[in-house]
């Protein structure tokens, strides 16, 4: 099983029951150590409710939301691709009329620089998961007959998980440190330099 820090998620070596001190969540000494450090570690990843509501009473962590499944990263010249990412999304419930999560596994985030040097995000939430005589979890709605059918189709964005977000910074730093690109978009003389090194 792996150990993941309380505070940013991510794997970390234990020190006991605790997790050894780390940076928080990118490997550069100048942002110092994570909160999490000399704090009790979470477990391994769980699977989340197919919905929770706006008064869970119960954090995230005891959700099973995060920790989340492992990222897996590749790159690919100017571009990492992060696979596998478990993201929410935001939807109601057509009988109280009061929003209600869900997750989406599988999905992909992309970052990077474009051929004119310019940076990009680009997310791809994974499917919605089947439901099937899912009770709304908020508290007093009372219906316990809902299906897929019962829940409004939300115009909110699917966001990718703190832990997700965590390894999605991270790898902006290390690609920005492996081009040697320090600011927001390449230069003109970045996108010089990379091009005759391709």
């Amino acid at each position: 099983m792996t150990a993941r820090c309380s505070s940013c998620f991510l794997p970390v070596d234990t020190d006991g029951d605790q997790a050894a001190a780390h940076d928080f969540p990118y490997a550069v000494e100048a942002y110092g150590n994570c909160p999490g450090s000399g704090k009790a570690t979470v477990a391994e990843h769980a699977t989340p409710p197919l919905v929770w509501g706006v008064e869970p009473g119960r954090s995230l962590v005891e959700l099973g939301v995060l920790p989340s499944p492992l990222p897996g990263v590749t790159q690919e010249k100017w571009t990492v691709s992060i696979t596998g990412a478990r993201f929410t999304h935001t939807a109601w419930c057509m009988w109280c009329r009061r929003a209600v999560s869900t997750f989406r596994e599988g999905g992909t985030i992309r970052i990077g620089f474009d051929r004119r040097g310019r940076s990009f995000e680009t997310y791809q939430a994974g499917p919605l998961p089947e439901f099937a005589d899912v009770p709304c979890p908020n508290t007093g709605c009372g219906n316990t007959r809902l299906s897929s059918r019962m829940w409004s189709r939300s115009d909110s964005r699917a966001l990718p998980v703190a832990d997700v977000q965590n390894v999605q910074g991270r790898e902006w730093e290390q690609l920005r440190r492996r081009l040697r690109v320090w600011t927001v978009d390449m230069t003109p003389a970045d996108v010089a330099r990379l091009a005759a090194g391709a």
